[in-house]
């Protein structure tokens, strides 16, 4: 036997293909399963992005509907104060100018009645 060169080849019994076959399949079970975990999450990545999609479209629908709304609140303040403003207008009390004459009992302000100095001034000596 020492004349026969070894060629790397090994030489299977039934008993080899046996256990090759069944980690074969196990393998392929193994990959399998490992594909159904993928499927999974992919599928639940696809549900969340179509969930913030759709939320997307709802923060812009709110977004549209509340500048609207703010808008028309806009325009309603606004004619609120221009029909304040017209009742007011429309009810208005007006007075002619008048003249008031000083009464014996009421005195005129400086130079010849009451000093209306600031305190400040009133309690400097040196301003007196």
């Amino acid at each position: 036997m020492g004349l026969l060169k070894a060629t790397g080849l090994h030489r299977y019994t039934r008993k080899h293909l046996v256990h090759d076959r069944d980690a074969a399949r196990a393998e392929v079970l193994r990959l399998e399963g490992v594909i159904r975990g993928l499927d999974t999450t992919v599928s639940e990545r696809d549900e969340r992005i179509s969930q913030l999609e759709a939320d997307a479209v709802d923060v812009s629908v709110e977004r549209k509907l509340r500048t609207g709304a703010e808008e028309w609140a806009s325009e309603l303040h606004t004619e609120l104060c221009q029909l304040r403003a017209r009742e007011a207008n429309a009810n208005a009390i007006t007075l002619p100018r008048a003249h008031r004459d000083i009464d014996a009992d009421e005195t005129a302000t400086e130079p010849g009645g009451i000093d209306v100095r600031s305190l400040r001034d009133a309690l400097n000596p040196a301003v007196a």
